[in-house]
């Protein structure tokens, strides 16, 4: 049986047969006919795709059914919203909408979303009753569909205070405290393995590469050269598995390129490379674009292959024991993994355009502002809206470039192995 089309939109004409409940394909608009009291005439066009992600797209997650159903309830006239209704049953969530007659219903599987829920933000929905999943459900969907704008922001920002006061998972919280009751360092370097998270961003690429030239483009030969010169005691150079420990060996390996070629390679091997890379994400990351205050290891490698150069920039920092009482010190100004979840999930949901340090630090603005029109409550400054927490834990930047001067695209970079880890306390 063919599908049907309507309005640009391919529906199997067996399911709408069904779902309309007629009884020969020739009724196959019987179903918007049931559907336009609830909308209006007006609302055909929007309508449809949404019923065809809600009931027809089996490839659409359980977050984008949630919101589309969430659409469809708030394009409905205000006498038929409360015929758009959520079930959670066992693992099922049922999509119905309430006709006189047969209700349209449709189940799915809710558990890819419980576990991207988990993974997202550390709450554990299989925890929770029937009706808290409704009610999380409403508030979740509430940030994907409600507008960025003044007319709708309080009730977006409401539902974004409700999703954060849900409980998460309690395991293993960092307590300052108990980290300085412990004697020996490595008590407390295994104290802080099972009191934090992991976490990895990947670099872009294009927009590393992109950087790099444009600091190339900059600076000029004599500065990049002094400064490379300053900073090639500070790491471990390595050409070819050969140590390099000053600039005059390092010329002279390079002795073959023309000045042009030899600045972007000093480019990678002076100390100020790392805020290049750090703001080399495809969107703007608000805490893997931080920095971590322990004592960092940097080391460089160089390999050259028939012209062709392999460059491998490392720069780790993690806790050493002089760094004990820093991370006593610096505690309350380490970001924490709530401040991970809380910060994506806010940038996801209230930045329309790219996300940028600007349109961040806008967005965050007008929390601010929303903030202060009311008392605090038991959410208080969790939420980092206000910056006081700034600092990584530990970090390890890895980037892979390779470098071909006789060709024409000179410098790629590794999109697997290009990237930055760093650990976060669990709060």
């Amino acid at each position: 049986m063919d599908p049907i089309k309507i309005l640009n939109t391919t529906i199997d004409r067996e399911k709408i047969i069904k779902l309309g409940n007629t009884q020969k394909p020739s009724s196959v608009m019987s179903l918007w006919e049931r559907l336009k009291d609830l909308f209006g005439l007006s609302n055909e066009g929007k309508v449809l795709p949404l019923i065809k992600t809600v009931y027809f797209d089996q490839a659409a997650s359980v977050s984008e059914k949630n919101s589309a159903f969430f659409t469809l309830k708030r394009i409905a006239g205000d006498g038929y919203k409360n015929n758009f209704k959520y079930s959670v049953n066992d693992s099922k969530i049922t999509y119905s909408i309430e006709f006189i007659g047969d209700p349209i219903e449709s189940d799915h599987d809710i558990k890819p979303f419980f576990e991207e829920i988990k993974n997202e933000l550390s709450i554990d929905l299989e925890e929770y009753s029937s009706d808290s999943v409704i009610a999380f459900i409403n508030n979740y969907s509430k940030l994907s569909v409600i507008k960025n704008d003044d007319k709708n922001y309080e009730e977006k920002f409401i539902a974004f205070r409700a999703i954060l006061m849900e409980p998460r998972n309690k395991g293993n919280i960092f307590s300052i405290n108990d980290f300085n009751k412990i004697g020996s360092f490595e008590e407390k370097k295994e104290y802080i393995e099972k009191h934090s998270h992991n976490y990895t961003a990947n670099l872009s690429p294009t927009r590393l590469i992109d950087n790099i030239y444009q600091s190339v483009k900059q600076g000029n030969y004599e500065e990049l050269r002094s400064q490379v010169e300053k900073d090639i005691s500070r790491y471990k150079l390595q050409y070819n598995n050969k140590d390099i420990s000053d600039i005059s060996s390092l010329e002279e390996k390079l002795k073959n390129l023309n000045k042009k070629d030899v600045m972007i390679i000093f480019e990678l091997l002076n100390q100020g490379i790392f805020p290049v890379i750090k703001d080399s994400f495809d969107k703007y990351d608000p805490i893997a674009s931080q920095y971590s205050p322990l004592t960092g290891k940097t080391t460089i490698n160089i390999e050259e292959n028939e012209g062709r150069y392999t460059i491998i920039i490392n720069n780790k920092k993690e806790m050493t024991e002089s760094d004990i009482e820093k991370v006593s010190h610096l505690s309350d100004n380490i970001l924490t993994d709530f401040d991970h979840d809380s910060m994506h999930l806010y940038s996801k949901y209230f930045i329309d355009d790219k996300i940028s340090m600007n349109s961040f630090t806008s967005v965050l603005a007008k929390y601010k502002h929303e903030i202060s029109k009311r008392m605090e409550d038991s959410l208080s400054n969790k939420f980092n809206y206000k910056q006081d927490r700034f600092l990584l834990l530990e970090e390890d930047i890895n980037v892979k470039l390779e470098f071909s001067p006789y060709s024409l695209k000179k410098l790629t970079a590794s999109d697997t192995e290009s990237k930055i880890e760093y650990r976060l306390l669990k709060s």
